[in-house]
């Protein structure tokens, strides 16, 4: 039985003191040990903190909390960005704060497709599953190398991407096209090459969720998932991160999921030493960081509260606590860690273990060496952006196909029905006198029977509807389309599984990415300019993994449809 939820109130420790700023001369990077010998046990728990900050530019505020808490990293999220130029520079003085003491971890997640921070200048990956039906490893590599080198020119040192996470659930809400697909051996080859491609470009790769948040159907940020898959399918998850840990693995985020097959409880992992201890460490002997998930989610905040939770995660196992929002549950963290140290509950030496492996991850990484200047690091910035549309190209599926439609007469009248106005443009630019419609995302109620009756007029004007699927709110406007009697091309943007319901499309694409390039890419393919080479990174009601069409129709090469197995030249 699950014990009784309880919220642990903030334990009182003494404010931090900010002490000024004293920049160092430059010096060879330090030893670990010497450096954990100088530390006080403020030092010591302030490592142990990622905090996130609202504002786009260092203020008394986030000195106060970066400088006053010694912290071990920050986070950086959309909140805190403007231009490439901006958070160049707030990166850098985030960083300066420290520049006399223990250099911070410098985050985000980006992790491409439907997650991302940064798009002003720097490259922008269409997302996962993109790679995952392109099954080109090394494009995989490319992928990780190039974003990392972009990451670093902007100040980040540490990514918390990629997600490696098996979709083995397609009713998973918070996973989807962030996972390379739902084959373990996919994901295990095209993990371990994208971590390798990162870490080249000297970014601490933190991939994630541990032990794997790809079967449940629940979301985390608002209760506790609950895998309740045989024990066998629990240890298959394990095996993309045993491979990226093969490949030299920097460190893991851990899942806010609870796995009773495989510890005998319904602890959350993150809390777990059966998962953390007895699993990563002393069974995958994994020996880089282990970061865990917000601590301000739901699944840990409503049962447990962020201090208690934070003292449980570093006793479990995990070296860092991420507590990016309130400030006041990083007061309560703070106190909590402080009086788990000093009373002896959070022991001497598994706290300086955890500050090891930070520092270790820090020299590693380059943290104490200077960067060259901003505007140095700016001016390439970008240089391979066109990497995103070799990578969209190379993973547009063809699932269904009409060869009287596909690939689409310039002759014919083209209406256009999407929620990405990229898409809208890119057709336009190819049929000069089509029609589109731009529809919301996620549409009002309240403006759903008009849409509807919308997209059936624009059709009936048209010898063939185009319509973008993102998510199933548009699986509506494909069935008014097809009712006007006009033929419908459907182009599934989000999650493939969207595709098993759009029964009245003559012809069906996934790119798997709203993303500019993937919109480009689809409307290449369809135009017949460039082929359709992806196959299916996962399995589908009457499509199987592997399933791919050429562009008159014909089943792809079956030799194409397996991945190579891990470690395959």
């Amino acid at each position: 039985a699950q014990p009784a939820p309880r919220v642990v109130a903030p334990v009182v420790a003494s404010a931090p003191v900010v002490a000024p700023v004293q920049t160092p001369p430059a010096a060879p990077p330090p030893e670990v040990e010497a450096l954990l010998g100088r530390m006080t046990l403020e030092d010591k728990v302030g490592q142990l903190m990622m905090v996130g900050f609202a504002g786009k530019a260092v203020d008394p505020a986030i000195t106060g909390l970066v400088r006053g808490y010694r912290v071990g990293g920050v986070c950086v999220f959309g909140r805190n960005i403007a231009s490439a130029q901006q958070i160049g520079r707030l990166n850098d003085e985030v960083r300066a704060l420290l520049s006399d003491t223990v250099p911070p971890f410098i985050a985000v997640d980006q992790e491409g497709g439907n997650v991302v921070r940064l798009s002003d200048g720097n490259l922008v990956l269409p997302g996962n599953m993109v790679l995952g039906a392109a099954r080109q490893p090394e494009l995989a590599y490319e992928a990780g190398l190039a974003q990392g080198e972009d990451l670093h020119r902007l100040g980040f040192n540490m990514n918390l991407a990629p997600v490696l996470d098996v979709n083995s659930n397609p009713l998973n809400p918070v996973i989807g096209i962030r996972a390379f697909g739902d084959d373990v051996a996919l994901v295990s080859e095209l993990g371990a090459r994208f971590v390798a491609g990162q870490q080249d470009a000297h970014i601490v790769t933190v991939a994630k969720h541990f032990p794997g948040h790809g079967a449940v159907d629940a979301d985390s940020h608002k209760s506790l998932p609950i895998v309740r898959a045989p024990l066998l399918q629990v240890r298959e998850q394990l095996k993309p991160f045993e491979a990226a840990m093969e490949a030299g693995l920097d460190g893991l985020m851990t899942a806010h999921i609870a796995t009773p097959t495989l510890t005998g409880d319904e602890l959350p992992a993150t809390l777990s030493s059966r998962v953390l201890g007895g699993v990563l460490r002393d069974e995958l002997h994994f020996k880089g960081l282990v970061i865990t998930d917000e601590l301000e989610m739901d699944a840990i905040d409503r049962r447990f509260g962020v201090g208690r939770a934070a003292v449980l995660a570093i006793n479990a196992g995990a070296d860092m606590v991420l507590i990016p929002w309130r400030l006041e549950k990083k007061e309560e963290v703070w106190a909590a860690l402080l009086d788990a140290a000093r009373t002896g509950e959070l022991p001497q030496g598994r706290l300086d273990d955890a500050v090891r492996r930070i520092l270790r991850a820090k020299i590693a990484k380059g943290l104490f060496e200077p960067l060259p200047p901003l505007e140095t690091r700016l001016a390439s910035l970008g240089e391979k952006r066109e990497l995103a549309d070799r990578i969209a190209s190379a993973g547009v599926t063809l699932l269904r196909a009409d060869p009287k439609l596909f690939p689409l007469d310039a002759r014919r009248r083209v209406a256009v029905i999407s929620t990405e106005p990229s898409l809208i443009a890119s057709m336009a630019r190819r049929f000069p006198s089509m029609t589109s419609m731009l529809v919301p995302a996620i549409p009002p109620v309240k403006l759903r029977d008009e849409l509807k009756l919308q997209a059936r007029a624009l059709a009936a004007g048209a010898d063939v509807v185009v319509v973008s699927v993102v998510n199933s709110r548009q699986l509506e406007l494909v069935t008014n389309a097809a009712l006007s009697g006009r033929p419908v091309i459907t182009i599934v943007l989000g999650a493939p599984y969207l595709a098993a319901q759009v029964h009245e499309a003559k012809v069906v694409l996934a790119t798997y990415s709203y993303r500019e390039a993937a919109t480009e890419a689809a409307v290449a393919a369809i135009c017949g300019e460039k082929g359709t080479p992806g196959r299916l990174p996962v399995a589908l009601p009457r499509l199987p993994f592997g399933h791919g069409l050429d562009p008159v129709g014909r089943r792809l090469a079956l030799k194409n449809a397996a991945p190579a197995a891990v470690g395959a030249p």
